[in-house]
């Protein structure tokens, strides 16, 4: 890649530099890499002492560099609030990035992975990276926070009159020996869906104390996911050709694409090329056949904002009532028609489904978005009406004295097509990722406002 940038006239060799670190080192974070990438950008004169840019910079990421420079984005630029012409950054080029997940990335952690891709020297034996690994696996905590610091802002960067962003990522499996990785939705190694910096964020809240007035228990905490931003499905390369097939004397998608975004001149001519992206992403998969998948990060907090570990969601689906506009199914028992359609759906929303092996109050969901549309559609055409989906949440009892209250968030409506105060927005958006916040009331009886003891 680096020959093929010289070879178009895009810069000098010694204008064209690398940074490297240490990604089998278990005690590296993701804030070392942007702090060390900071230390070498001011080293090499891109930025003075105080972070100003000194020059124009075009980044290329792939992988987890996708999350290295939004992380770096986000700490010496956004969180400090600093003037946009301070940022050095003026194109940036992501090539297949994990901004949320790989579905290899707990493999990575696993013995196996450890003996075949881990560390050998003494000191550092079967080390893997297992922070960095911790980030990168699917419904990751970290993914969440980086997403609500840069994505789920009123002013994301990445956007025509800021940082001119273009995503890359290929549709293809790995083929050979490979193949045995592969996962449904990926380029081999990351999540398709994920790719896409297309962001939303839902709430809800069965506490009670984050809803406003009027409002029932799901509300669209950010439901206008930034989309300033090129983003492309490309045929014919998966997660490591996308990057060997750019090299001096190919002519492909993955170069055209690539000479584009680093073309870009203004706001207007960096909208054709998002156009021209979007167009080349329906023909592929137009000419593929490949399922669009959305995913879903799930997490479950208490009303004092405390994670809660151990619960559990399930779907149904039921007939809408003929009056009113309902916010929660408060009739408990599935008539037989409801029961066999909500186990249908069930399992197409649940399919690929991954609890995150450090921290089990994230999870994640990836969802076949035309399966479930055309199940929906089925279940409508045999009831004569449109099905309201919703989920029912279970939260265990802590102990004898500690529990969480529920009764609001058993089978909460998430999707009414026919309910206009939705304002015609859908639960499903293929190619996106939604972030899902589940909140429960915890309620303890080992607090008591009284002038009389309590007997133990």
């Amino acid at each position: 890649m680096k020959e093929f940038l010289i070879a178009r006239g895009l810069g000098r060799v010694e204008s064209v530099y690398y940074a490297d670190y240490e990604s089998r080192e278990d005690n590296l974070t993701f804030a070392d890499v942007a702090d060390g990438l900071n230390d070498r950008f001011r080293e090499e004169g891109f930025i003075d002492e105080h972070g100003r840019a000194r020059c124009r910079m075009n980044v290329i990421v792939h992988s987890t560099g996708g999350l290295v420079i939004r992380h770096w984005l986000w700490r010496y630029y956004l969180r400090e609030g600093r003037p946009r012409a301070e940022c050095p950054v003026r194109r940036l080029v992501m090539l297949a990035p994990a901004h949320f997940g790989s579905p290899l990335a707990h493999r990575g952690k696993s013995f196996l992975g450890a003996l075949f891709k881990g560390r050998w020297k003494i000191g550092d034996f079967l080390e893997v990276g297992r922070q960095l690994l911790d980030g990168l696996e699917l419904a990751a905590p970290y993914q969440w926070w980086l997403a609500e610091r840069d994505l789920l802002r009123e002013d994301p960067p990445y956007r025509a009159d800021a940082v001119h962003t273009t995503v890359l990522v290929g549709i293809e499996d790995y083929k050979g020996l490979r193949g045995w990785v592969n996962k449904p939705g990926t380029d081999g190694v990351v999540v398709i869906a994920g790719t896409n910096l297309n962001c939303a964020a839902l709430r809800v809240d069965g506490s009670g104390t984050n809803a406003g007035p009027g409002q029932g228990p799901v509300r669209w905490v950010r439901s206008d996911p930034p989309e300033d931003f090129a983003w492309a499905v490309l045929e014919g390369v998966d997660h490591g050709s996308i990057v060997d097939v750019v090299a001096p004397g190919r002519e492909n998608a993955v170069t055209r694409a690539l000479l584009r975004a680093l073309g870009t001149q203004s706001a207007e001519d960096f909208r054709a090329h998002q156009q021209e992206l979007a167009a080349i992403t329906e023909q592929t998969y137009r000419r593929t056949k490949k399922p669009r998948y959305q995913q879903f990060l799930l997490r479950a907090m208490d009303d004092q904002d405390v994670p809660v570990r151990d619960w559990t969601v399930e779907f149904f689906v039921f007939r809408r009532p003929a009056r009113g506009r309902p916010e929660v199914i408060r009739r408990q028992t599935l008539r037989p028609e409801e029961l066999e359609a909500s186990e249908r759906i069930h399992r197409l929303l649940t399919a690929e489904f991954h609890t995150h092996s450090v921290d089990p109050v994230y999870r994640r969901m990836l969802v076949d978005v035309d399966a479930v549309r055309d199940e929906l559609a089925r279940i409508e055409r045999r009831w004569g009406t449109p099905p309201v989906l919703s989920a029912k949440v279970h939260v265990p009892r802590v102990d004898r004295g500690i529990e969480y209250r529920l009764d609001t968030l058993q089978n909460v409506v998430l999707y009414d097509p026919l309910d206009p105060r939705r304002g015609g927005l859908s639960f499903f958006y293929p190619n996106t990722t939604t972030l899902v916040e589940l909140r429960v009331d915890r309620l303890t009886r080992y607090v008591r406002l009284g002038t009389e003891p309590v007997k133990h």
